[in-house]
């Protein structure tokens, strides 16, 4: 009798686990690759998230390029929930650039996390000073499927200079910067894990854009913007530098139910949770909402994400 009464408790605790599991709910979400900004960024709302969401909802996040392999997950519902650029959430509603040809209505906006800058670092030793001087060098663009990647070609092209492009993991790009086998790398937002690291170890030297770069640059297209890195970024960087910026948003495919978008929300912009991701990263500071910018690439709000910038203005 206690053999069958064991044997009943152990299946009905079978049972009970099972639907347990069952009952949870897993959202993927898109990151990036070590060395960069965004795997740190990202590593950080998924940590926060698990942290403070019920036990039966659950964020995993899975190794990207960036912006572009992102926005393209998101569009075509490979992924939940993601960091991704304003031109490539406009590219891929209006079938262009990106999702050439393959236009799609999944994206939906929850806040704009900061404006991020893309700038250009060389080691002093190669004697590097201006954008003009990588003609004919080797460059690697960033990381592929990468927004760093893709703005790197797109300011490259505005200023009609020609180089032995490559693309590289992040932190693949500062140990070819360190071995000798780049010149420059490109890379979108500061401070990056990889070239923190490489600083440490090598005089690293952030190229500046002149105003007559800015201009070409800025002009051909039409989400970037003149800005300026602060100093003291990297090791030895003691000077402002004059490079562009563009926003990076936090967006959800619109499939997502609106409690759970509701959750995120709260715990993001939560005081407690604003000052956690700061620890994280610096950039978390930016963290608004951004009607303006919104509109002005045509994606709509979560209705979940509107509903609570109505409640908090």
């Amino acid at each position: 009798m206690k053999k069958k009464l064991f044997t009943v408790l152990i299946l009905l605790a079978l049972v009970v686990s099972f639907t347990q599991a069952q009952a949870v709910k897993r959202y993927s979400f898109s990151g990036s690759n070590p060395g960069g900004t965004w795997y740190t960024m990202a590593g950080g709302i998924v940590q926060l998230l698990n942290d403070k969401m019920p036990p039966e909802i659950r964020f995993d996040m899975i190794g990207s390029g960036g912006s572009v392999e992102n926005t393209r997950r998101l569009a075509l519902n490979q992924a939940d929930i993601t960091l991704t650029y304003s031109s490539h959430m406009w590219e891929a509603k209006n079938g262009k650039g990106i999702m050439e040809v393959r236009p799609s209505d999944n994206i939906r906006v929850l806040m704009e996390l900061y404006g991020s800058s893309h700038y250009f670092v060389t080691l002093k030793s190669k004697g590097i000073k201006t954008l003009q001087d990588l003609e004919g060098k080797k460059v690697v663009l960033g990381s592929p499927g990468s927004g760093s990647s893709d703005n790197s070609r797109r300011s490259l092209a505005a200023l009609g200079i020609k180089v032995k492009e490559s693309e590289l993991a992040f932190a693949d790009a500062a140990r070819a910067l360190q071995d000798g086998n780049a010149d420059a790398v490109g890379m979108s937002g500061h401070p990056a894990a990889g070239l923190v690291e490489l600083a440490m170890s090598k005089d690293i030297y952030v190229i500046p854009f002149s105003q007559s770069d800015l201009d070409k640059v800025t002009t051909a297209n039409r989400y970037f913007d003149p800005g300026v890195m602060p100093a003291n970024v990297y090791k030895g960087q003691t000077e402002p530098v004059p490079c562009f910026y563009f926003s990076v948003y936090l967006a959800v495919n619109k499939s997502m139910p609106n409690d759970v978008v509701a959750k995120i929300m709260e715990i993001i912009l939560s005081p407690e949770g604003r000052k956690y991701l700061e620890s994280v990263h610096p950039q978390f500071k930016g963290i608004r909402d951004n009607a303006a910018g919104v509109k002005s690439i045509d994606i709509a709000y979560h209705p979940a994400a509107e509903a609570y910038w109505k409640a908090h203005p």
